[in-house]
């Protein structure tokens, strides 16, 4: 059958700016703060598009893969400037098209609703139900007559099963399905700090620990405006954290802020680096999705644990990489990690990823831990500088011709903080192999990081690990990157409260675990304030 395109209506376009579904009636409660960050409205990514669908017709199939790919700021794609380009627009168009197929043939409403005098009826009473899980909230007295003249207009012309199609095409490219508000209960005046609503608060919590929209629980919680108090978030962020999909949420956080997320375009040079192959890049692949998801599942989402362990998940490919034992049949699992390797780190996949097509990279492995590790700001090179790379040489190391390279008095400043961290990986080639000797050189892998409290001198990139693992710059970090990654911006100088609550809680436990940050973002009042935009 051939759906025909159409645009949504003006006043469902309109819906997730104008309408935030506060209870009638509801009492309007006081801001518990004096500043907050700006009221929003934002795009759904593309995982979370694909959990939203499903939320609506259980069983839907992905149909983001198809989109664009998103960009990242501050190094997450799940930053609230996502734009809907016209090329986004027709993708998402052909989505809904089939979103609406397949929730049209697994919805049923033709035996539901057979076309009698009462269709309109039962049929707009079984998409009230429909809409307000794809909205996500109740649905207002606006909707609901949005919504049936929306039937009736698709009905004059359209067959009942076909109407049907059309009318969740409708729904699923609808504002208020691709868009998730933060705006507050209506009516409010210009630059006024305001609560969210119950339904808003609910999202929020849901959309930053599952990616998906709030289930019954956390519904029926916004519900009964039993959302408000610090401890009735947690209660809710707590029991989500224990989710699968909570556990899937906080892989692809360490993904994005590890910046490993493009495993699977990497590409070296065959001729330097023997051992690369399409197998290599699938075994190295495996091995830290193995080892993050172990880390999530049985050691609480351990920062400690992901910078320092001793051991990985690796298959026969990958420990004799390693120069390791495998396990007995050469299947993935856990092994011993050697001496000169600890934690992520020194994985494969983050060294292939922080190196370059025919060499290692210095520069590039400090500024990873500069950036990702220790939220340190490394300003973009002047425009009068050449920055491309040394070319490799037969007779010098790695090191000797970066450290000539970048000796440049211009490049100092930013280098001399850079450099001295990558060199201290140079224990590790382009591709994340052990190495004493290059070119018949012996390979100089000591450096040193400066931190908040002085300058750590270690040799290899295993000793910097295990240092980073305990470093209270990186225990600063990490909730600054959860932060950014859950609220989807930059950080403010009113959001130092917050911040400080969310260090406090993340350092709290030794073994700094994840969760712990996430949940006191949730619980602090900057978390369910904004700002009203000025007129």
């Amino acid at each position: 059958m051939r759906i025909v395109r159409f645009c949504v209506p003006a006043a469902l376009l309109l819906a997730a700016a104008s309408c935030s579904s506060e209870k009638p009636g509801a009492e309007k409660e006081p801001p518990e703060v004096s500043d907050a960050s700006s009221a929003r409205v934002r795009r759904l990514t593309r995982v979370e598009y694909d959990n939203s669908l499903a939320a609506v017709v259980p069983g839907m199939p992905s149909l983001s893969g198809t989109f664009a790919p998103e960009d990242t700021i501050l190094g997450f794609s799940t930053h609230d400037r996502l734009q809907v380009t016209s090329l986004l627009a027709d993708q998402m168009d052909n989505a809904a098209q089939n979103a609406a197929i397949y929730a049209r043939s697994q919805l049923k409403v033709h035996d539901k609703c057979p076309a009698d005098a009462n269709e309109e009826k039962c049929t707009t009473e079984f998409f009230f139900t429909v809409a307000s899980k794809a909205f996500r909230r109740p649905l207002t007295d606006d909707d609901k007559a949005a919504l049936v003249d929306f039937w009736r207009e698709t009905r004059k012309t359209a067959d009942p099963q076909t109407a049907h199609q059309i009318f969740l095409q409708g729904l699923f490219s609808s504002a208020s399905f691709l868009y998730r508000t933060e705006l507050g209960a209506p009516g409010e005046g210009a630059n006024q700090v305001v609560r969210l609503t119950p339904y808003e608060v609910a999202s929020a919590i849901s959309y930053a620990i599952t990616a998906a929209p709030p289930d019954a629980e956390l519904l029926a919680a916004a519900d009964a405006d039993a959302l408000k108090t610090a401890d009735q978030r947690e209660a809710q962020a707590r029991r989500l954290m224990a989710t699968p999909a909570a556990q899937k949420r906080l892989a692809h956080f360490i993904r994005e802020w590890l910046g490993i997320t493009g495993l699977a375009n990497l590409n070296k040079n065959n001729q330097v680096f023997p051992a690369f192959s399409a197998a290599f890049k699938d075994s190295s692949q495996s091995e830290t999705r193995a080892f993050i998801d172990h880390v999530i599942a049985n050691e609480g989402g351990s920062v400690k644990e992901l910078l320092s362990a001793d051991y990985t998940f690796a298959d026969g490919r990958m420990s004799a990489f390693y120069g390791t034992t495998s396990t007995p049949n050469g299947v993935i699992g856990r092994v011993p990690l050697p001496a000169d390797r600890a934690g992520i780190l020194t994985e494969a996949s983050v060294l292939a990823t922080y190196a370059l097509f025919d060499s290692s990279s210095p520069i590039r492995r400090g500024k990873f831990v500069l950036t990702r590790l220790m939220c340190r700001t490394v300003p973009p090179p002047p425009a009068s500088i050449v920055i491309i790379p040394p070319a490799p040489a037969a007779d010098s190391t790695t090191r000797a011709r970066f450290a000539a390279h970048t000796n440049n008095p211009t490049c100092a400043t930013c280098h001399r903080t850079l450099d001295p961290i990558g060199f201290g990986f140079e224990n590790f080639d382009g591709l994340g192999k052990s190495r004493t000797m290059e070119n018949g050189i012996k390979v100089d892998a000591s450096g040193s990081v400066e931190h908040s409290s002085g300058t750590f001198s270690f040799t290899g990139g295993a000793e910097l690990a295990r240092f980073l693992a305990t470093s209270e710059d990186v225990a600063n970090c990490v909730p600054l990157q959860v932060f950014r990654y859950a609220m989807g911006r930059d950080e403010d100088t009113f959001d130092e409260p917050v911040l400080a609550d969310m260090r406090a809680a993340f350092k709290a436990n030794p073994r700094l675990q994840l969760g712990d940050a996430f949940v006191s973002l949730v619980r602090s009042p900057y978390f369910v304030n904004r700002r009203t935009l000025s007129p």
